[in-house]
């Protein structure tokens, strides 16, 4: 199972759009649909769709399981508990699970508790990262790197909720850098199940970067799967 690296994951954020691009787009889907009760699945460092959504929903509940000290929006619940493990005697309009499905030991049981705490008509928001631009080209010349397979979690989720109703967007996000070397260490996070074989890659993956990704920014599609129950 693969580690959150908060300082990765904070040198990561810090170059991307991506926060600003799905809480807009996920504010925007939310408009005319049920929005009572909210749970968001993962804080990460920072209250990002709480700071924003929180005002559109009567309840909005965080579970995060590290433990979270700074300052919530007026009238959001935060449970410090994994999401695996927590029993919730409550059910919701709407279920946020940006970028956590990476996390979860088991994401097809992760994934069915998320059904079982809709209400009707409900609605998840699942994100993960697509397959192409320029994330999907490097992922599977790195896997060819360190001779290994590599199956994207966007594929691995979509087998999940298969026969189930569901609508995917994508969002290209962009990641800005100013030199190879700064893109590199900003894209760890992208490579935390490898981190060892990452570092010892350096040399070639910055050779790829040279001959494939021109300019100075770097594109991400994240994939945003609105499922309704």
């Amino acid at each position: 199972m693969v580690q959150f690296n908060p300082i990765w994951y904070k040198n990561f954020i810090q170059h991307t759009n991506e926060k600003n691009l799905l809480v807009d787009k996920i504010g925007n889907l939310l408009e005319g649909k049920p929005k009572n009760s909210c749970l968001e699945i993962g804080l990460g460092l920072s209250p990002y769709f709480a700071n924003r959504l929180s005002k559109l929903f009567k309840r909005y509940i965080i579970v995060e399981k590290k433990l979270y000290k700074e300052k919530l929006p007026k009238g959001v619940k935060l449970i410090q508990n994994n999401w695996e493990k927590i029993n919730l005697n409550e059910k919701f309009d709407v279920i946020i699970a940006s970028h956590v499905m990476y996390y979860f030991k088991n994401p097809q049981k992760s994934f069915e508790k998320m059904i079982s705490h809709l209400n009707k008509k409900g609605r998840v928001y699942l994100v993960v990262n697509g397959d192409m631009s320029d994330y999907g080209p490097l992922k599977l010349n790195f896997a060819k790197m360190i001779k290994t397979k590599y199956y994207f979690t966007y594929d691995k989720v979509k087998k999940i909720f298969k026969n189930c109703d569901y609508k995917e967007y994508t969002l290209p996000s962009v990641m800005n850098f100013k030199s190879y070397e700064s893109l590199f260490n900003t894209l760890r996070l992208s490579f935390d199940t490898y981190p060892n074989e990452y570092e010892k890659m350096k040399d070639k993956i910055i050779e790829y970067f040279k001959n494939n990704v021109k300019g100075d920014k770097f594109i991400i599609d994240q994939k945003i799967f609105e499922i309704t129950k």
